[in-house]
């Protein structure tokens, strides 16, 4: 055993009350999925299936001459995309003797329980925000099936590739191009280069329908530099704060741009000097050891290197954030449950629901931007 000098023996540590609460080094907040959360929150009260309904044709009609005979057949119209619901969990494990000798009263620097309470919130949190831009299918892995139905594979047509890689011939297990044609279609944009003013309005035009316009375009933190130093100097943006999620954007035709370190570019899922491809954040790569069962396994690499832009028009009914109204699974916990033969109790913080989007055409997904 090392012995201990004199300074360490005889003098107490000095301890700012104030510097009693941990520094986060590892967690990012998400953007995209505090907006999800407190503004398009839907009560999930049971059931097998989450089922959006939606329309896909329209019924027969054309001018006519009088004493023509009037098509009276019957046509379907109406179709349902059905999404099941996904859980999660964060875990929280610790010894008896810490909590209930060591960690309390005077001799505590900061509440071991509280603050790994406060982890385990942040960390369910994070790991929903890195899904949200994925799949839940298992195409890309077999392990993805049991993520929310992401934005990959929502913003697809089954032809052109999204930000991972993949097409995407169902969503809510209806099949694009086939009955419902293209009414679940929303076609990927591989910019493979600098994006410019034309490419942005072109694409915002693209998801808006009449008043209908996408309200939200979510980016890296390098594609929002991208795009303050394109465009900011020619004043075709203004800067504004949510005052909902206390976050600076920019506006582009009224919508909030916002950058999320959780939204797919180089930082994640590109090989940044002296990096390893899809391990550059240490949020992502618990996510994705224990998602896969897996130590290592990277994040989804990038079909085309540089960053991802989405423009969503996030509202109902266009797009839902299902929660359960479970208290547990509804971002509750678990509490502290005893292991067998020994003093280890372990809690789970959980969610269950999932990420919804009936009209994929009020949305539209760029990736490939690099400058």
């Amino acid at each position: 055993m090392a012995e201990y000098d004199q300074i360490t023996v005889a003098t107490k540590r000095f301890i700012a009350r104030d510097r009693k609460k941990l520094v986060d080094n590892i967690f990012n907040v998400s953007p995209l999925m505090a907006y999800v959360k407190d503004s398009l929150k839907e009560d999930f009260t049971g059931g097998r299936l989450i089922q959006e309904n939606f329309l896909y044709d329209t019924l027969i009609g054309a001018p006519y001459a009088k004493g023509a005979t009037f098509d009276i057949s019957q046509k379907q119209i109406e179709q349902a995309g059905q999404f099941i619901p996904k859980t999660y969990y964060t875990n929280i494990s610790l010894y008896k003797e810490d909590i209930q000798i060591f960690n309390k009263g005077d001799a505590q620097i900061f509440d071991i329980v509280q603050s790994r309470t406060e982890v385990a919130y942040q960390n369910i949190g994070n790991q929903l925000a890195l899904t949200l831009y994925g799949e839940g299918q298992g195409q890309l892995a077999a392990y993805w099936i049991n993520a929310v139905n992401g934005l990959a594979e929502a913003l697809n047509d089954n032809s052109t590739a999204s930000w991972n890689g993949q097409t995407y011939s169902t969503y809510g297990t209806i099949t694009r191009g086939g009955a419902v044609g293209a009414a679940l279609n929303s076609a990927p944009v591989n910019v493979a280069g600098a994006i410019d003013y034309p490419q942005l309005e072109e694409n915002y035009g693209t998801a808006s329908f009449g008043a209908i316009e996408p309200n939200l375009i979510v980016t890296t933190v390098l594609g929002y530099s991208y795009l303050k130093e394109k465009f900011q100097a020619q004043q075709r943006y203004e800067s504004t704060t949510d005052l909902k999620l206390g976050i600076t954007a920019m506006k582009f035709n009224g919508a909030n741009i916002l950058k999320d370190r959780y939204c797919p570019g180089v930082y994640l899922n590109g090989t940044p000097a002296g990096g390893t491809l899809g391990r550059t954040d240490v949020v992502s790569n618990g996510l994705m050891d224990t998602l896969s069962g897996v130590a290592g396994t990277v994040a989804p690499a990038l079909t085309s290197t540089g960053e991802t832009l989405w423009m969503l028009t996030a509202k109902k009914p266009y797009m839902n954030f299902y929660i359960t109204d479970d208290p547990e699974f509804g971002f509750g916990f678990t509490g502290f449950k005893p292991a067998q033969n020994n003093n280890t109790i372990a809690g789970q913080v959980l969610f269950g629901g999932n990420l919804t989007i009936p009209g994929p055409r009020y949305h539209k997904q760029l990736y490939g931007i690099t400058g």
